[in-house]
Order: C-alpha cells, then sequence, then structure tokens
C-alpha cells in the first residue's frame, strides 16, 4: 500500500483520514502545518500528499489562505519532490481557487469538509495508478 503524509491542522479531519487510510493498509505520516508538510515530503518521500490549503503556514502560526497553495508550489519547485501527488482539500470551492491550485501542481482538488469518503479514496487510487503504484 501507500505512504501517505495528512498535511491539515484539523483534529478531526485527520484523526478521521487516518483511521480509514489505516484500515485499508496504508502507512501514514501527519503534517500540522505548511512547513512541517515541506519538511515531511522532503525528507520522507510519501508516495501521495493530502494538502489543506488553509492551514497555519508554520508551528504556532496564524492560518493562512494560501498556506496549503504555497507548499504545494514549493514541493512542485523541488525536484526530489515535484512527482508526488497532491490532492487539495479545500472548503475553498470558487473557481479562481481551483484553478490557482490546479496550476500549483495539485492533480486533484477535493471539497471539505469531505462527507463521502469514497470520493477521496477514488482520488487516492486514480492518482497512485497514474504514478505507477498500487
Amino acid at each position: 500500500m501507500a505512504k501517505i503524509l495528512i498535511a491539515d491542522d484539523d483534529d478531526d479531519m485527520v484523526e478521521i483520514c487516518s483511521r480509514l487510510l489505516s484500515r485499508k493498509g496504508h502507512e501514514l505520516l501527519v503534517a500540522r502545518n505548511a512547513e512541517a508538510a515541506v519538511r515531511t515530503a522532503t525528507t520522507e518521500h510519501p508516495d501521495l500528499i493530502l494538502m489543506d490549503m488553509r492551514m497555519p503556514a508554520a508551528d504556532a502560526g496564524k492560518v493562512s489562505d494560501r498556506a496549503g497553495l504555497d507548499a504545494t508550489t514549493r514541493l512542485k519547485a523541488d525536484p526530489s519532490t515535484a512527482n508526488i501527488p497532491v490532492i487539495a482539500l479545500t472548503g475553498h470551492t470558487m473557481h479562481k481557487w481551483k484553478e490557482a491550485v490546479l496550476a500549483a501542481g495539485c492533480a486533484e482538488l477535493l471539497d471539505k469538509p469531505i462527507v463521502d469518503f469514497s470520493i477521496l479514496l477514488g482520488a487516492i487510487d486514480r492518482n497512485m495508478k497514474r504514478k505507477g503504484a498500487e
């Protein structure tokens, strides 16, 4: 199964995703802010990243609407992490925001809160197949 980084500051989201994905056999990593997400992705090289777009930029930082977007841009600019698929998770559903997320290099954008987790599992499966992993 895949090594998945959950980059999210919402305790409930991390708990729910962790339970669901560990039951499916995935190895999980967790980052609670954008800086930790970049650091963890760079050192651990996960197979896939679930990236909240709105979280603190750094430890004890203020929540930023762009933190996840900026972290994704940094990861996609680094050759060692550029090929890791990033699935954006956000409550921002405006068309302009979706364009920015995809332009930053995210493979997909899923709306939060996630009500139907089969959508999340489907997105993970699609992106792992694109990457060539099972």
